[in-house]
C-alpha cells in the first residue's frame, strides 16, 4: 500500500513539492542576505532586528555563506522558461 501511495505522490505531486521546496530556500536566501548580509560580507547596515534574530539564523550561517557566494549562471535560470 505504502509503494502505491508514494507512487501516486511522485506522479501527482512531485514536480509541485520540488518547486515549491525551490522558491521555499530562494526567498529565504533572499530575506538572509537582506538581513544578514553584513555577517557574510554583503554591506549593509546591522540594525537592531537583525541582531535579534542572531540567535536564531546562526545554525544556517555556513549554509548562507555557501549559498550567497556561489556562482550563478544565466543559462541554469533559462531552463525553467518555457517559451509557449
Amino acid at each position: 500500500m505504502r509503494a502505491l501511495r508514494d507512487f501516486l505522490f511522485g506522479l501527482l505531486f512531485l514536480d509541485l513539492y520540488r518547486e515549491t521546496a525551490k522558491l521555499h530556500r530562494e526567498v529565504r536566501l533572499l530575506l538572509e542576505i537582506l538581513v544578514f548580509g553584513d555577517f557574510v560580507g554583503i554591506p549593509f547596515l546591522t540594525t537592531y532586528y537583525s541582531l535579534r534574530l542572531l540567535p536564531y539564523i546562526y545554525p544556517t550561517f555556513s549554509e548562507l555563506r555557501k549559498e550567497a557566494v556561489k556562482e550563478h549562471d544565466i543559462f541554469d535560470l533559462l531552463g525553467e522558461y518555457h517559451a509557449h
